[in-house]
């Protein structure tokens, strides 16, 4: 599966290094030059130092081959762009994070899978891993 994946938060280069653990093959759009570098440097993948709105990274990033885009940037609009853009691209699977839940029916009349305020369903997931006895 070809994933492009837009942003290298801690959640897209985590996302990175599960996905090239399971045999895909990614490409990788972010706009800051140190994460862009710091990914190439870690993994064997497409790298393409851009902001989602420039005009023709996705043919850059060969879109129209990709099985799903993924966002995971901490900026809701950059992440709808990504989506829009993937819809124009007819990109089967579209996936984002969202930071402010009230962003959230935006991305869901896209047809977006969204995974809402990641932080919190990391802390209550840290939360339910303490055992009754640890109180």
């Amino acid at each position: 599966m070809y994933i492009i994946v837009v942003g290298a938060s801690p959640e897209g280069s985590s996302f990175i290094e599960l996905a090239l653990d399971n045999g895909h093959r990614l490409a990788l759009i972010e706009p800051d030059e140190a994460k862009a570098r710091s990914v190439l440097q870690k993994h064997d993948i497409e790298v393409f130092q851009a902001n989602i709105a420039t005009g023709g990274i996705l043919d850059e990033a060969q879109a129209h081959q990709a099985d799903a885009i993924l966002a995971a940037t901490n900026d809701d609009s950059a992440n709808l762009m990504a989506m829009f853009l993937g819809q124009q691209y007819h990109i089967k699977t579209l996936i984002s994070m969202v930071n402010e839940s009230q962003h959230r029916s935006l991305f869901e009349k896209l047809g977006v899978e969204v995974l809402v305020n990641p932080e919190a369903i990391v802390a209550k997931h840290l939360y339910r891993m303490l055992s009754p006895k640890s109180f």
